[in-house]
């Protein structure tokens, strides 16, 4: 496989080799289901190949192998072939040599970057340090809460004497068998991060469980490889059930999923919020009424525009193409404390300056006195009759060995994203009276192109995105250039073998851009054996649609801007090099199974609402017919977000520990 995918020039058999374990280290990382997918995909190539021509798949020539994939492409084993193409072109240009060969050089850009932002800002990170440690109570509420939970604390035999000192985040090894608190939070990222802040700060004992390691700042790198591994459920690389699968990403870390975004921090619309006012009910959402949250988390974050000197050649060039085709631009806003452009946001923020939880709200809960258990995961929400008391979970051992533990509670809060969340409640037996809890899943159906320059761009140079074209935002679609390294570059890429060699050969002339739409369709989880998710979505006619005329309008966007080539991800398409190109593929239908789908935005599956036959929860989080249990992430969302999610999260969030405040 890795002779016919990878390009011929200069692959030598250490070469080869080198992929080879990469991937072999990556294989390690999926789940079950993408690792039985490479199984059978594997035997059938081999087992059909012999067949056909009495020359097993792996005795084939790569000129053979290349046409045997071309055939296997345009059949049923279509995404499972993808999948194993895909890692291994991402494992060959993860080796150093090749990411140095196509001008990949971020290592030392990102230490003179860490180095100028210490050297520069160093008052203003250590202001924003001290705030995030500072008390400034949520609620009249919170204050008085906090002032009894001391007194309390005074009492030598009172479980929460610990509240006095600064909690700490402790590895899964150290696990007790049984932990007592007042509210357990699972998950540690936009929701749980915020809630375990708040909670902790009006005084109450907080726990909080995550599953996936805790890794420090220190440790981040610009290795993609290492990225998908250690930070990301299952590498990355899951994928929904349906006749066009879209590919989806988790965040498995202390952190969860802010620590691996890209920083992006936008309010939702008044007109998305007006609309959720209107079908979940509650009229608290319209009217800027959760602005006073918005505000809080956003000071907390340091959301603000980017500094002019992160701004990088690809942002400049989709501006330029805008620009001149009189579209709108709008500048993101982002959660940073002066970003220096290192645009490894999605591998871990190397310099802290991505206000992720794991470096703002996770620390200001320690401040309080919360503590962080990693490597720990829930398996089941423990209930007496419609009482939350806690959760059941697992550490894995030595030797692969699980070992149990209890946490009980007064209150537990699930912000475990939308696919878990959702997963974990109906693990639980959860039974809200509407039946929702798992349906109505929305994602943000998404895909990108590459765009081929005459000038050297240098992309991996700047922040990861600084603008959005909102020109279409009222089709429901937004547009964006986001880098990509060498490896997620070739990775999208429709070509193999010499002429993805060649192509690649020009990474650093490449702008990789993005379209990101408000699906209208949905999908439901379902929980799958003891640990796992089953996730179906079927892509509405309507949202392909859009997704297509997005990636036209990219293009049109891109070529505008000087752009001699744009490299679609639709099966069959070839790329478009003219406006005229363009106007030709506009009168095209595109169907969604032909197009390679993904997103990063999972909503829903846990929706607010005033009537329980309606909702999961109640406009606070409050599970419906349950007492003790609530949610805090993207599953509360009533509809679709049409921007990146994040701070919408962590300010419904906010409003959820504040009613937890308001009735303890």
């Amino acid at each position: 496989m890795a002779r016919a995918v990878c390009p011929p020039d200069g692959l030598t058999t250490e070469l080869i080799e080198a992929t080879v374990d990469n991937a072999d280290a990556y294989v390690g990382a999926l789940g079950p289901t993408a690792r039985r997918a490479l199984l059978t995909v594997a035997q059938g190539l081999e087992r059909a190949t012999r067949l056909r021509s009495g020359i097993p798949f792996s005795a084939l020539d790569p000129a053979d192998a290349r046409v045997v994939l071309d055939r296997w492409r345009r059949g049923p084993m279509r995404p499972a072939l993808r999948l194993i193409r895909d890692i291994i072109v991402l494992a060959h240009y993860e080796v150093p040599e090749v990411r140095a060969a196509v001008g990949y050089l971020p290592d030392p850009f990102v230490a003179a970057k860490a180095a100028q932002r210490g050297e520069r800002w160093s008052a203003d990170i250590a202001t924003h340090r001290r705030l995030l440690v500072a008390p400034a109570p949520l609620s009249p509420s919170a204050s008085r809460l906090r002032v009894r939970a001391r007194e309390s604390a005074a009492t030598a035999e009172d479980p929460r004497s610990h509240q006095s000192r600064n909690g700490v985040i402790r590895p899964g090894a150290e696990m007790p068998s049984l932990v007592e608190c007042d509210v357990v939070v699972v998950g540690s990222g936009a929701g749980g991060g915020v809630v375990a802040a708040e909670l902790a700060e009006a005084g109450l004992s907080v726990v909080v469980l995550e599953e996936g390691e805790h890794h420090s700042t220190e440790s981040f790198t610009t290795s993609t490889l290492r990225a998908l591994q250690t930070l990301y459920r299952e590498g990355g690389a899951m994928t929904t059930l349906g006749r066009a699968p879209i590919g989806y990403a988790e965040g498995r870390c202390v952190g969860g999923g802010t620590v691996v975004n890209g920083g992006m921090a936008f309010r939702a619309s008044e007109s998305t919020l007006s609309r959720w006012a209107t079908t979940s009910g509650d009229r608290t959402l319209a009217g800027h009424g959760l602005d006073a949250h918005y505000e809080r988390v956003e000071r907390f974050l340091s959301v603000g525009l980017p500094d002019p000197g992160s701004i990088g050649r690809d942002q400049d060039l989709l501006r330029l193409g805008a620009e001149r085709l009189g579209w709108r631009v709008v500048d993101d806003r982002r959660n940073h404390v002066h970003c220096g452009g290192c645009n490894v946001c999605t591998w871990g923020c190397p310099t802290g300056a991505k206000q992720s939880t794991l470096v703002s709200y996770l620390p200001r809960a320690l401040a309080f006195g919360a503590t962080v258990w990693a490597g720990c995961r829930v398996d089941r929400v423990l209930m007496t009759g419609k009482q939350a008391v806690g959760v059941r979970g697992h550490v894995s051992g030595d030797a692969g060995r699980a070992r149990v533990f209890e946490a009980r509670a007064r209150h537990v809060v699930v912000c475990a994203g939308a696919i878990q969340t959702a997963a974990l409640l109906l693990r639980s037996g959860v039974q809200p009276p509407s039946g929702q809890l798992g349906r109505n899943l929305s994602v943000h159906p998404g895909a990108g192109v590459a765009a081929v320059f005459d000038e050297v761009v240098e992309g991996w140079k700047g922040a990861h995105q600084s603008l959005q074209v909102r020109e279409f935002e009222r089709d429901g679609i937004i547009l964006a250039a986001v880098n990509l390294p060498p490896s997620l570059v070739a990775r999208s890429l429709p070509l193999d073998g010499a002429p993805l060699g060649e192509t690649m050969t020009r990474y650093n002339q490449i702008v990789t851009a993005g379209v990101l739409v408000e699906d209208t369709g949905t999908g439901r989880v379902r929980a799958l054996g003891r640990s796992g998710a089953a996730v179906t979505y079927p892509v509405a006619p309507a949202d392909a649609g859009r997704v297509a005329s997005g990636l036209l309008r990219l293009s049109e966007a891109l070529l505008a801007a000087g752009a001699h080539t744009v490299h679609l991800p639709i099966r069959g398409q070839q790329p478009l090099q003219s406006r005229e190109d363009v106007r030709r593929a506009s009168a095209l239908r595109f169907r969604a199974p032909d197009m390679d789908l993904s997103t990063v935005h999972l909503m829903g599956t846990a929706r607010i609402g005033t009537d329980p036959l309606w909702a999961v929860c109640d406009p606070y989080g409050a599970v419906h017919d349950a007492r003790g249990l609530s949610v805090a992430d993207a599953s509360l969302f009533p509809g679709a977000v049409g921007v990146n999610p994040m701070l919408t999260i962590m300010a419904l969030a906010t409003r959820v520990a504040e009613r937890i405040i308001e009735t303890w």
